[in-house]
């Protein structure tokens, strides 16, 4: 994707697997054309140099001369320099290898091993048979070897970061002290229950963690910030069970101050303003399913909202936290993307107009709802009833799920959910609720996945059914269940736990043993296959299968990278020796999501005839 350089005018455009830049005066200059793609291309901050990865390994390039320098030196099949793996990628939310220093100077990169880890067939056909060994690590079984270190781009001399105990561990977040004397990054345990933030010389590659945080449950890489003209950063750590602002000195790792506190969470620091010494942040501070900006002050003391129309907001701040772009929207409410002086007047609107066609739907807004499980633990959901009901009559249910951890799917936002419109308006009752365990409500919301999966879920998407099964118009007698990824694996629970609750569903690409799923994802909830085996058994679908008594479809792609088709396999090969009956569709040449709009629109149109012929 596109990236402005942080200091400079120059923007970076990568087209076609070469790179291009485009100055001020709008010219566009190509800098490469290779037969090989040019990975991850970043410009550095004063706009001089671009890096990029090509055949595994770093290379600069000066903007104004055009001239190339390969920084690695390659290595042996299997390792990469200045990539990030799979896990890092897919579960860690760190999708680059590389991190200029603020005076393009020098870089930190990652050298990943793969040898070790073992390999997995996705195998399809695209007219033609088409095979992928994939490097893919399993829950227990040996993860790439990663190590990092900072090159000199003049002279290509890597120092590499030198640790006091050879152990495994996760890295990410990488920051550079804004004089580009030290690297800052966290490290995170095989277990991921010990996150350290570690401060590393930028001349010796010493590592040095400031501090530490443990946890029960389980941790995960913190949204931090540098401060440029004092030694301390900005992060969000746990408080109570929710994200919290907290202030600590960058040279000692010493807590200096906490800046917020409450039953609600900070999800994203936007910018600190250090000549007013305020720092301004995303919360959903006076409503759980919207997002606002807000702002504190670096010593601590009353919080200033700055957006005012309800719903989700997207800001983003200029330097001088003067000027404000705010792409908002909510539920009842399109996008809309404005440009307004902070607290003050708008000076550009960019929204989009409306299109005809979408309006022409008649689109309706559902309803949210609440219910309360555990102890005393609010659920929000989300309802659409048929456009018009008769007096007296009762409709089917259809439950949308995901219910795995980091996705939050009922909010204040605009999202036409043009299925949940089409199936109303054929008689289905749609509902939708965040069950416990899922993203966005903080960790002591998200910590019932710890140690055991496909329990609290379960259990809290019954009670939101049992909740609007309560309204005289509903059918509880006629529930259907359409998920994908963990929504596959919750519609395919659903059925086999809990026959007497859901009769239809619609399980697409479901995780059918959490054995078979990666392990950086898989062990951050279940610990490992030894630890904790009950725990794996208990996600284990096959020894269930013997329970299916409702219409089961199942829905998988051959070439899925991330939830192999493995699992849908075993799943089948269980319901034959348990001799069920069940549906299925296979894409032969598609992947986790579907690439072609006409697997998609097949896909879709199928669930929808599904749901309609056995519960309508």
């Amino acid at each position: 994707m596109y990236e402005w350089a942080e200091k400079a005018p120059v923007l970076l455009v990568p087209g076609g697997g070469d790179i291009f830049v485009r100055n001020e005066s709008g010219a566009l200059k190509r800098l490469t054309e290779t037969p090989e793609p040019e990975i991850d291309p970043r410009i550095c901050p004063s706009g001089e140099r671009a890096a990029f990865v090509r055949k595994d390994d770093l290379y600069s390039i000066d903007v104004a001369t055009g001239k190339e320098t390969k920084l690695t030196g390659g290595g042996p099949a299997g390792t990469t320099r200045g990539q990030s793996d799979f896990l890092a990628q897919e579960e860690l939310d760190e999708p680059h290898g590389f991190f200029w220093s603020p005076q393009c100077d020098k870089m930190v990169y990652l050298e990943v091993d793969e040898r070790g880890v073992a390999e997995h067939p996705v195998q399809g056909y695209r007219g033609e048979p088409d095979l992928m060994m994939q490097k893919y690590p399993l829950p227990g079984a040996p993860n790439p070897k990663v190590k990092a270190g900072i090159v000199d781009v003049k002279t290509g001399k890597t120092t590499w970061f030198s640790w006091p105990k050879d152990e495994e561990r996760y890295l990410g977040r990488f920051s550079w002290a804004n004089d580009g004397s030290a690297v800052y990054l966290q490290t995170l345990d095989r277990r991921q229950q010990r996150l350290g933030f570690v401060r590393v010389d930028a001349k010796t590659g010493q590592t040095k963690e400031l501090f530490s945080e443990s946890s029960k449950s389980w941790l995960e890489f913190a949204n931090y910030k540098l401060l440029e003209k004092k030694s301390q950063f900005l992060w969000t750590h746990d408080v109570g069970g929710f994200l919290h602002l907290e202030m600590r000195d960058a040279l000692t790792g010493a807590s200096i101050k906490g800046l917020t506190s409450g039953k609600w969470n900070v999800h994203a620091i936007v910018r600190v303003d250090e000549a007013a010494g305020r720092v301004f942040f995303v919360a959903d501070k006076d409503a759980t399913l919207d997002r606002q900006l807000y702002s504190i002050s670096l010593d601590g003391g009353d919080i200033k909202r700055w957006t005012d129309e309800p719903g989700m907001h997207g800001p983003g701040l200029d330097a001088q936290a003067k000027i404000m772009v705010d792409m908002h929207s909510a539920a009842d409410r399109p996008p809309k993307v404005v440009i307004r002086e902070l607290g003050g007047p708008v000076l550009l609107d960019l929204s989009p107009p409306v299109d005809p066609e979408i309006a022409s739907l008649q689109l309706r807004t559902p309803e949210f709802f609440t219910t309360t499980v555990g102890d005393g633990v609010t659920l929000h959901g989300a309802l659409l009833a048929p456009r018009t009901m008769e007096t007296g009559k009762k409709y089917p249910v259809v439950v949308m799920v995901y219910g795995g951890p980091h996705a939050q799917t009922v909010m204040n936002n605009w999202n036409p959910r043009l299925m949940w419109q089409h199936l109303a308006d054929r008689g289905f009752v749609v509902m939708q609720v965040d069950n416990r365990g899922s993203g966005g409500r903080g960790p002591a919301f998200e910590a019932p996945l710890a140690g055991k999966m496909g329990v609290v879920e379960l259990e809290d998407q019954i009670a939101a059914l049992d909740e609007i099964a309560k309204r005289p118009y509903v059918d509880a007698s006629r529930v259907g269940i359409y998920g994908h990824s963990y929504g596959g694996f919750m519609a395919a629970l659903a059925l086999l736990k809990a026959p007497d609750k859901f009769h239809v569903g619609i399980s697409a690409s479901p995780v059918t043993d959490f054995r078979l799923y990666d392990s950086a994802y898989t062990e951050r909830y279940l610990g490992l296959p030894k630890e904790n085996p009950a725990a794996y058994d208990a996600t284990n679908l096959m020894k269930m299968a013997g329970n299916l008594r409702g219409k089961l479809y199942l829905v998988h792609a051959l070439m899925d990278e991330n939830v192999h088709f493995q699992n849908s396999a075993s799943l089948i090969d269980a319901f034959i020796a348990a001799n069920k009956n069940f549906d299925l569709l296979v894409f032969p040449g598609e992947r986790h999501g579907y690439r072609s709009p006409s697997a998609r629109k097949y896909a879709y149109e199928r669930v929808v005839q599904y749901l309609t012929q056995h519960l309508q």
